[in-house]
């Protein structure tokens, strides 16, 4: 635009026309600044994660129980973290279906308990007698109970108990996935929704550039091709608008797989963004880990259940006496000769071919393999957990620097290119090659956030603990 186009242009189309562009400048501005929502110095003073385990009055279960009330779909209102996790515990697919094995377990208790394992056994004999005397008939009936010696009751009890333990551990372990995987999706809707409101911003800044373009057409400040090139703009601003909504609706459908949420009505996740937090030391995490990790849990669970499977195979080997009464009529009572017979009877299996072999040597071989898979995860749990700590650390160094060092300096570059459009310096085309580099940074600091929380997940994932506190996301969205 020249100096002579600018001085015909009248004064109030000038004024009107400046703080138009200043308006949608600063609701673009807005975007950023919201997208942003904590400071690095907010984040390095932000408190520590909480690593409370059993010993300084955290939960049994490896990680914090969540006190939420359990929220009612059909209320339509925002959801938690907290909220959506106590949901999740209750309604979440997976955990339906492992909580259904525990069912196994509780009848594997009570076959255990019953005191005989076998029913009682009754033979009927009888036939004719030919002799001397005449003849009759022989009634022979035996009544016949297989009893348990040294303590295999016990032994049965014992094993079924183990496998209970082993198949809650496992469901906690399910737990744990299902509460990381929550983590993580609840945060990337998060983080789809600031997509989503940036999209929307960028459509209202489209339109108002559009409004300032017809004037100066009007005006004769500026050519047709501005005018195509704006409404170009502001089509592509509302399709891109389209697909980030719908990029959050996606991630509130996936929310509410995860969770057992009514996928009709998924949810509205509440609060905000979080800052990113450096993890704590290496050295805690691991010593958590060790000690509150499902995964570890439910392998000593199962070195458990194998070694009680194993002793009950070995005691099973064991001849298992049977113990009753015989009564025997020989002949006929009527004539001489014919008398009752009233006899206990022992038998006992000649433990001679069949010594349990298979289910011993089975019960042994699953004793070493779960010892050895405990000990590889034990062993590899450090390597895992650097890996992941390292990965969490660089996610929140780069989200960082976009916060206060990349997005910043492209602000303040835009600010200029909107200075340069009020005064004509620069004409559209510049103005909006400005605005799509600084959207795409902004959109590459969005990615940023959203690496930061998959790392995080990961990390809980293999340490088992929270490693951000509810009452960070109980803040309402502005």
């Amino acid at each position: 635009m020249t100096q002579s186009r600018r001085a015909r242009m009248p004064s109030t189309t000038i004024a009107h026309s400046t703080t138009a562009v200043a308006v949608a400048f600063s609701l673009l501005a807005g975007a950023c600044a919201h997208a942003q929502t904590r400071t690095a110095a907010d984040a390095r003073e932000a408190p520590p994660p909480h690593l409370r385990g059993p010993a300084d009055g955290g939960s049994e279960s490896g990680h914090a129980e969540h006190t939420d009330p359990i929220p009612d779909p059909a209320a339509g209102s925002e959801v938690s973290l907290g909220g959506i996790l106590a949901f999740a515990d209750q309604r979440s697919p997976v955990l339906t279906v492992a909580r259904s094995t525990r069912s196994r377990a509780e009848a594997a208790r009570v076959a255990a308990s019953i005191l005989l394992p076998t029913n009682p056994e009754v033979s009927v004999a009888a036939g004719p007698r030919f002799g001397i005397s005449g003849t009759g008939v022989d009634v022979d009936v035996t009544l016949m109970q297989q009893i348990q010696i040294a303590g295999e009751r016990g032994l049965r009890i014992d094993a079924a108990d183990a496998l209970r333990n082993l198949t809650d551990a496992e469901i906690e372990q399910m737990r744990w996935a299902v509460h990381c995987d929550v983590h993580a999706a609840f945060h990337r809707a998060l983080v789809e929704q600031e997509r989503a409101r940036l999209a929307e911003r960028v459509v209202t800044f489209q339109q108002e550039v559009l409004r300032v373009v017809e004037r100066q057409i009007s005006a004769g400040e500026a050519a047709p091709l501005a005018l195509r090139l704006a409404q170009a703009e502001v089509a592509q601003a509302q399709q891109i608008l389209v697909a980030t909504r719908q990029a959050f609706l996606a991630s509130r459908i996936r929310l509410a797989q995860l969770s057992g949420w009514p996928v009709a009505a998924p949810p509205m996740p509440a609060g905000a963004v979080d800052s990113p937090r450096d993890p704590p030391p290496l050295e805690r995490l691991g010593a958590v880990a060790r000690g509150r990790l499902p995964s570890l849990r439910a392998g000593a669970a199962r070195i458990r259940e194998a070694d009680a499977r194993a002793a009950l195979a070995d005691r099973e080997a064991w001849p298992r006496p049977s113990v009753g009464v015989q009564y025997r009529r020989e002949g006929n009572r009527t004539s001489e000769g014919a008398y009752d017979i009233v006899m206990g009877v022992v038998s006992i299996p000649i433990p001679s071919f069949q010594m349990n072999q298979g289910e011993r040597a089975r019960a042994r071989a699953d004793v070493t393999v779960a010892e050895a898979e405990l000990d590889a995860a034990q062993r590899l749990l450090d390597g895992q957990i650097a890996e992941a700590r390292s990965e969490v650390v660089a996610a929140a160094a780069r989200t960082r620097a976009y916060g206060t060092e990349i997005l910043p300096r492209f602000e303040e570059n835009l600010t200029l290119l909107r200075r340069s459009f009020e005064l004509g310096e620069i004409d559209i085309l510049a103005l909006s090659t400005g605005r799509e580099r600084f959207l795409r940074i902004q959109s590459d600091a969005l990615g940023a956030q959203q690496d930061y929380f998959v790392a995080l997940a990961g990390l809980e994932r293999v340490v088992g603990v929270d490693l951000w506190r509810d009452d960070h996301h109980e803040e309402t969205t502005p």
